[in-house]
């Protein structure tokens, strides 16, 4: 058994001696006055009423401050059922900004990436698409976290780097097995470093790039020697272009040889690092995420580790916390509670197949499934309405 999502019904058939249980939620406005609010629940038949059901609400003397000081970050894939209603990619991305928005919790990036080429020795760069896009998300929906585009993004696991701008990081062939990875093509150094500082010199011109986290590697094979090698070289190229670059991986552990090429670690959340080595990590300058890959599914609802982790986050002055999917299935949602399998490699030598766990990345369903259309006013997953309007029961300060 697993959860069931939210389903924004007003109706439903209810069997006799049964009990149905409902979620309602309440919106308030930033300029409702503090107090006690009342409000009714009626139930109805045929336009009968069989019961009224009384509730109240207490608004506290506090708004919640626009600038946020916890990045709550999911990685957001559009594609299959988002895109059903005639909606582009495009539009239902901006929908789901909105949704995400609304409840304090932030995508990893922003769409479209700007077009950066590399010909001749030159940097060919547009941004105006980029830009429309990065001032709506970060000056309009006050967003307080972005990684940079996948065109920057440069291995995960035992891979090695990939191609960049026509150029490939090592002398040999792929996967380099006999190659030195601390040694960099200079072509490879050279394309690379002139795109990244075409972009990051657009960011600080346009006030972004205080938000801006360059992501390196998910969860690198920090026991090879080959990988530790390679982390550095390519941490020491970004490096060059700007030491202000904060450089991002998902290592889970501390890795003591990537102390000062690493800036902001993303780590476990469950004691894989210890606090006083957390503490240590952040007076040597750097800083520090919890990544929380294949926690939140629908296997292992007990667990419950996603509410803990806005704790965990201001307890140990952790500032962000990401997990890699808000919108990821390979399945109907509404049909299957699990995935397909896919094929993989760690190195990118041996494939196989795998099938991650159950549920992993289900925290958002499309409406399509239920009969609900989404739209700019509407969040793509509206939660059940309040069926009357409140009324306040006092104008207490509270």
């Amino acid at each position: 058994m697993w959860p069931d999502p939210l389903l924004p019904r007003n109706s439903l058939d209810l069997a006799a001696n049964k009990t149905q249980a409902f979620w309602v939620t309440v919106q308030v406005s930033d300029d409702a006055v503090a107090g006690e609010y009342a409000g009714t629940v009626k139930l109805e038949k045929d336009g009968r009423a069989l019961a009224e059901v009384p509730y109240s609400v207490r608004v506290w003397d506090f708004d919640l401050p626009q600038e946020r000081h916890c990045s709550a970050v999911y990685d957001l894939r559009i594609g299959g059922q988002w895109l059903t209603g005639g909606k582009s990619s495009r539009e239902v991305e901006r929908d789901f900004w909105e949704f995400m928005a609304k409840r304090r919790v932030c995508p990893d990036s922003i769409s479209p990436d700007p077009r950066i080429d590399y010909r001749d020795g030159e940097v060919i760069a547009d941004f105006t698409e980029f830009d429309k896009a990065a001032a709506y998300y970060l000056d309009v929906l006050k967003m307080p976290h972005f990684y940079t585009p996948g065109m920057f993004y440069l291995f995960g696991w035992g891979h090695p780097p990939g191609n960049k701008f026509g150029e490939k990081p090592f002398e040999g062939e792929y996967p380099y097995e006999d190659t030195d990875r601390s040694k960099l093509r200079p072509e490879y150094k050279k394309a690379y470093q002139a795109c990244l500082k075409a972009y990051w010199d657009h960011l600080k011109e346009k006030g972004w790039a205080d938000r801006c986290i360059l992501y390196i590697s998910d969860e690198p094979f920090y026991g090879t020697q080959h990988i530790i090698d390679q982390m550095q070289a390519l941490c020491d190229m970004i490096h060059e272009v700007d030491p202000e670059i904060p450089i991002y991986s998902s290592t889970w552990h501390h890795v003591p040889q990537w102390d000062g090429y690493i800036d902001v670690w993303g780590i476990g959340h469950y004691g894989v690092v210890p606090t006083d080595l957390m503490e240590e990590i952040k007076e040597g300058g750097a800083r520090l995420y919890f990544t929380t890959d294949g926690q939140m599914c629908t296997d292992t609802p007990y667990c419950a580790v996603e509410r803990l982790l806005p704790h965990y986050c201001f307890k140990y002055g952790v500032e962000a916390y990401e997990f890699w999917g808000v919108s990821w299935w390979t399945y109907d949602p509404w049909e299957r509670g699990w995935h397909q399998y896919i094929r993989q490699s760690d190195e990118g030598k041996e494939f196989y197949a795998i099938r991650y766990p159950n549920g992993d990345g289900y925290l958002t369903y499309p409406g399509s499934g239920v009969g609900v259309k989404a739209s700019r006013t509407s969040s793509l997953w509206p939660g059940c309405r309040t069926v009357s309007k409140l009324m306040p029961l006092s104008d207490s300060r509270v």
